[in-house]
């Protein structure tokens, strides 16, 4: 999990339909105690695939030598309409923008079209040094 938390590491989520048809797509989050916190557009691919089959799995790397890799995988949980939603997309944008414009960013992120998601990690793997 500390690995997950470290820097400004972009994931890779990969959902499934309820037919198991796939996709991956790169997303910002923050680590939250065994939770993985993370927002997605009310109508995105990844909000109806999170509706009709709710586990997924992110993957996180590191892309120069000798490269580490961590896999998450569990249910998520979606919340509408989320009352610490912008509190969450505030930290989620800390993260990942200059600290000045966290609040700018979150704000942007913490409106009606966006879902606040909990990915429970049920499953973590991964390895360091892959290529040493």
């Amino acid at each position: 999990m500390a690995f997950l938390a470290e820097g400004t590491r972009i994931g890779k989520l990969a959902t499934a339909s309820k037919t198991g048809a796939p996709h991956v797509a790169p997303l910002w989050f923050v680590v939250a105690s065994d939770d993985l916190v993370f927002t997605t557009g009310r109508d995105s691919l990844k909000a109806r695939h999170l509706r009709a089959n709710p586990r997924a799995a992110l993957a996180v790397d590191t892309e120069v030598f000798p490269y580490n890799f961590v896999l998450a995988r569990g249910p998520v949980s979606i919340q509408d309409d989320a009352a610490d939603l912008l509190t969450w997309t505030t930290a989620i944008a800390g993260r990942y923008v200059p600290p000045a414009r966290a609040e700018e960013y979150g704000r942007i992120y913490a409106d009606a079209r966006e879902l606040l998601c909990r990915l429970r990690v049920d499953h973590l793997t991964g390895a360091r040094d892959v290529v040493a």
